[in-house]
């Protein structure tokens, strides 16, 4: 009698272990997980960003004067790129935006800044969650 009265315990135990730690903590480090991706895909996408966005540096301007100055295009080739690599969060419906655009003409390097709005994977009592990655592109194609 003794034993069977002790594993109705253990059972118990069980039941509210599983129910109020390890149900929480195994959904936490979902969300955390589809958190880091997403934020893994944006800086991704800023790279990408960076390095079309260096592809469209006006060429004659820097052979006459030396200086970097980006083209009509350069922001909507920066946003193309971060559009498609971003596609699949799109399909979970974050989208990713190009914030600004940096063009250092004494390093040779294009800043990129992409931003994307993550509150869409927490529960609405999380207040909202802004990511800013920033790529970066070293222009080595133009000699002075």
């Amino acid at each position: 009698m003794f034993w069977r009265d002790r594993r109705g315990y253990s059972m118990t135990f069980w039941a509210i272990f599983i129910g109020l730690v390890l149900i929480p903590a195994l959904s936490l480090a979902i969300e955390l997980g589809r958190y880091f991706y997403a934020i893994s895909e944006v800086a991704k996408a800023a790279d990408a960003a960076a390095v079309a966005a260096s592809a469209e540096i006006n060429q004659r301007v820097f052979e006459d004067t030396g200086s970097l100055v980006p083209t009509s295009n350069t922001w909507a080739n920066a946003q193309s790129y971060v559009s498609s690599n971003t596609a699949g969060l799109s399909a979970k419906g974050i989208h990713a935006f190009v914030t600004g655009i940096q063009v250092i003409s004494g390093e040779n390097t294009v800043r990129v800044d992409v931003s994307a709005d993550l509150s869409i994977l927490f529960p609405s009592v999380v207040p909202k969650v802004l990511v800013t990655q920033t790529g970066i592109a070293k222009l080595r194609a133009f000699t002075n």
